[in-house]
């Protein structure tokens, strides 16, 4: 497989040696791909614009003894008015850096890569999107799409049936809501509106979010979900 060509977002980079950056993309058939892009650094190189954060378009990337370089790329956007905001900016690092750390080479990634897709459009072109919980509802179907999505209709230890009418507590560690006698061990309690915009969510996909007040469940889906990743997302301490 001397090259591929493939679709990709750029989802990190690393300044390498004097002129060349390693790029990491998520791509939908091959997950992760690690690139060099090289001499994208100097001044008039024509890799230059593929080689930022958020950049998606079609790369062609050329492979040989297991190392890939980047050739060309057809942008499609760049989300330049990420740029412009400085918490949507952090937002968009956020989903990037979880997608960085969950996804793996060689795998198909094809719902992952929609879903960021659709996140960074969102971020950076509906104005009218709360990023926050827009950023809250990503939290919620990334977990979904990573085979983690929490138990909202039965309890996450025992199994019961769980009546919702007052809500319920929620366990981070279990993977979901708690019935009364398992709540002693759940960590966050989790009123009605709240169950009904999580199920809603992953009923409904990724929308762009208004400020209905879904965003105060930013830090237990980051909590969970930074939890079954096993790793710290840096970045996430600059949110809410």
């Amino acid at each position: 497989m001397p090259a591929i060509t493939t679709r990709g977002i750029v989802l990190r980079y690393a300044n390498y040696r004097d002129h060349d950056r390693m790029l990491t993309l998520l791509t939908p058939g091959y997950g992760r791909v690690d690139v060099l892009s090289r001499g994208c650094r100097r001044p008039k190189s024509a890799l230059m614009p593929a080689s930022e954060l958020f950049v998606t378009g079609e790369f062609v990337v050329f492979m040989q003894n297991e190392h890939a370089t980047l050739t060309s790329c057809t942008l499609d956007d760049t989300f330049y008015p990420l740029r412009l905001d400085p918490y949507r900016l952090t937002c968009a690092s956020y989903m990037t850096a979880l997608c960085a750390a969950a996804v793996q080479p060689g795998e198909n990634a094809a719902s992952l890569y929609a879903l960021l897709l659709k996140g960074l459009y969102y971020l950076a072109y509906d104005n009218d999107a709360d990023a926050l919980e827009t950023t809250t509802a990503f939290l919620l179907l990334f977990a979904d799409v990573n085979g983690y999505r929490p138990r909202l209709s039965r309890c996450a230890h025992c199994r019961t049936p769980l009546d919702l009418t007052n809500g319920a507590p929620f366990d981070v560690a279990a993977g979901g809501l708690c019935c009364p006698d398992c709540a002693s061990r759940a960590t966050y309690c989790m009123t009605l509106d709240a169950i009904k915009w999580m199920s809603e969510t992953i009923r409904n996909g990724l929308t762009p979010q208004k400020n209905t007040g879904a965003g105060t469940l930013f830090d237990v889906l980051r909590r969970y979900v930074e939890s079954r990743l096993e790793t710290p997302i840096k970045v996430s301490k600059l949110l809410p």
